[in-house]
C-alpha cells in the first residue's frame, strides 16, 4: 500500500526529521489500531519495523518544503524477491508484511488479502489525518477531469489543510 503525500511543511513542520517520524508514526497507528501490531523505529534507520522484519518503506523527496514521494506498507506483498536484494542496505534484518505478521498463508483467498487490504487503507487515511491534523474530502473523478487542479479544489473547499 503506497501512499505519495503531497504537503507544504510551511504549514505543518519545517523539519525533515520531523516529517520523517511523522509518516513513521501513521504506520505504526495503523498496524496498532487496526491489527493489534505492535511496530516500533529503530534508532538510526528510517522505517517501521516489527522485531526483526521491516514492513514500511519511506523516501521522501522535499523541494521548496513540499513534500515529494512517500511511504509504502507491505501489506500482501510477495516478499520472495527479497530473500535476492539487501533491500535499502540493510544485511542483519529481513523484510516483513502484514499478512505474515498475522500468519495468513500463500492458501488464503484473494478476498481476505482484499479485506486485509481495505483495512489498512482506511485505517492509513484515517492516522494520516490525525497525525498531520488534516481531513479528507471526497474529490469526484468529475471535477478532476473538468481540470480543476489542487489550487482550486482547495478553494473550492473540496480539499482542507486544517
Amino acid at each position: 500500500l503506497v501512499m505519495y503525500p503531497i504537503l507544504n511543511l510551511r504549514y505543518h513542520k519545517m523539519d525533515l526529521h520531523w516529517y520523517l517520524r511523522s509518516l513513521e508514526e501513521v504506520i505504526i497507528r495503523v498496524l496498532s489500531t487496526t491489527f493489534s501490531v505492535k511496530a516500533s523505529r529503530l534508532e538510526g534507520l528510517t522505517g517501521v519495523w516489527v522485531g526483526n522484519q521491516k514492513v514500511a518503506a519511506i523516501g521522501i523527496r522535499v523541494s521548496r518544503w513540499l513534500t515529494y514521494h512517500g511511504v509504502a506498507l507491505n501489506v500482501t506483498t510477495d516478499l520472495t524477491p527479497f530473500r535476492f536484494i539487501i533491500p535499502c542496505g540493510i544485511r542483519d534484518r529481513e523484510v516483513g508484511s502484514l499478512k505474515g505478521l498475522l500468519g495468513q498463508t500463500a492458501s488464503t483467498s484473494q478476498i481476505s488479502g482484499t479485506l486485509l487490504m481495505d483495512a489498512a487503507h482506511e485505517s492509513m487515511l484515517k492516522e494520516f489525518c490525525e497525525v498531520f491534523q488534516l481531513s479528507v474530502q471526497s474529490v469526484s473523478t468529475s471535477d478532476i477531469s473538468k481540470g480543476m487542479s489542487a489550487g482550486s479544489l482547495l478553494e473550492a473547499g473540496l480539499i482542507r489543510d486544517t
